[in-house]
């Protein structure tokens, strides 16, 4: 075991690194990584050192090889409670037995015309013309199709807006202003979190209510598919009283947060790249015209979208939804011939990997082209990791991949977009990726 700690990076003699962080956190590690290294140590003055690994080889070390060295981070706890992104040992394996078959492949494929009936939906209030900030338009659209495949219920575009804030107030817990403080010290993304969740707690009761009575009536009949029924049931089957009231409302509300807000994110960022790159968005509008014909999608022609799909693993790469992993570790660990104690936490740094010259030329170009004759099998393991990787990898990513091409494909056929924004776009992380200012974006029939 090696007794040395990571280096850290020049910073301030009193504020460290939370200056530079809070100011522009993603330069902060393009900085430190050039300066440091694939490992370093961000020195924190309110809370303990955080150490940051930004190579391939580390992530598979951390997730695979490894796994069992490595935990949750206290702050996945503290917003998600007992849910499937927090939880550890047998009560993870016990969520994911329950809701893994929710997301197996001909359970996912038969969500696609839904998928494709919300995104229609709420194409029906666009008009051309209109400027919208794609990254809420895009958070209220997945958010209807969860509601619709996996919830069972029906939300219509301008409606229940109290969920919908609800449901994006879940990323505040982890603002860059906030997350390098104390937990116990309040702020207002903090506060602001905790009413998203006593909000969505009573949404949750009142759906787990309606869904307890649907589900007795339809048990027998096989007719109750969706995320609640099973979850009802399971409660049901449950001997041991290991899955509680409120162990379902956490799981709920990881849900709301991790089935929507990342694919969400996925999207903005795909409609802003194609605004901005003519070329690849002429490339994508022939494709559609010639696979669908303008007839609107369905599972059956996603094998026939090559250019839809390049430009959706190029968005992923570019800016992957969820731009860090964190954990914490459960004992000392050795990696890259650094030390890292007991304790601490521990940040997988996937936009660094992904956006790394040493893997991928002209990394901060959008090149969906690169994605072809065996590009990504020639790859090392982890330096394209947008769904993570291990025994701990999404459980919706075949879902998201599913959803996001879909809804690319039907918004494609009928609008394109215009960059109404900056020249710059600024990035600030929460869970997911978001950026200072939104993506504004004008609507043009096409």
């Amino acid at each position: 075991m090696s007794s040395r700690l990571p280096p850290s990076p020049t910073g301030h003699p009193v504020l460290r690194h939370a200056l530079r962080f809070t100011q522009d956190p993603f330069e902060f590690v393009e900085s430190a990584t050039a300066e440091c290294g694939d490992i370093y140590r961000m020195d924190l003055p309110a809370v303990d050192d955080v150490f940051v690994l930004v190579h391939p080889d580390h992530l598979n070390q951390v997730l695979v090889t490894d796994v069992d060295k490595f935990g949750k981070t206290d702050d996945f706890r503290r917003a998600f409670g007992s849910g499937l992104l927090s939880a550890e040992g047998q009560t993870w394996r016990h969520q994911r037995e329950i809701l893994q078959p929710l997301f197996f492949r001909d359970r996912i494929t038969g969500y696609g015309d839904a998928m494709v009936a919300c995104t229609e939906q709420r194409l029906a209030t666009w008009e051309s013309g209109d400027v919208l900030e794609m990254e809420s338009e895009m958070r209220h659209l997945t958010l209807e199709i969860l509601f619709a495949t996996l919830f069972g219920r029906e939300l219509q575009p301008g409606e229940d807006d109290e969920l919908r804030e609800a449901a994006d107030g879940l990323n505040d817990w982890f603002a860059p202003t906030s997350w390098i403080l104390p937990p116990w010290l309040p702020t207002p993304a903090r506060r602001h979190f905790k009413q998203s969740t006593k909000r969505l707690r009573g949404e949750v009761r009142t759906l787990l209510a309606e869904t307890g009575t649907q589900t007795q009536q339809g048990a027998t009949e096989g007719q109750t598919t969706d995320l609640l029924s099973e979850l009802q049931r399971a409660r049901a089957a449950d001997e041991g009283g290991e899955l509680s009231t409120r162990d379902i409302e956490d799981q709920l509300i990881t849900m709301v947060f991790a089935g929507h807000e990342t694919t969400a994110t996925a999207l903005a960022f795909a409609w802003y790249l194609l605004a901005t790159h003519s070329e690849i968005r002429h490339q994508f509008h022939d494709e559609l015209d010639e696979v669908l014909g303008g007839e609107s999608p369905s599972f059956d022609d996603l094998s026939e979208l090559d250019v839809t799909e390049r430009i959706l693993t190029e968005t992923l790469r570019l800016y992957p939804p969820i731009h860090t992993i964190p954990r914490q570790t459960m004992t000392d660990v050795d990696i890259g011939g650094f030390r890292l104690p007991e304790g601490h936490e521990v940040h997988l740094s996937i936009i660094g990997v992904h956006r790394d010259e040493r893997f991928y030329d002209e990394p901060l170009a959008f090149r969906p082209d690169r994605w072809t004759d065996g590009f990504e099998s020639a790859l090392p393991d982890f330096a394209y990791a947008p769904f993570g990787g291990g025994r701990r990898s999404c459980i919706g990513r075949e879902f998201a991949l599913l959803e996001a091409k879909l809804v690319l494909a039907t918004i494609g056929q009928r609008f394109q977009f215009e960059w109404e924004g900056k020249d710059e776009i600024e990035l600030e992380p929460r869970v997911t990726i978001q950026t200072a200012d939104g993506l504004p974006l004008r609507v043009q029939s096409r």
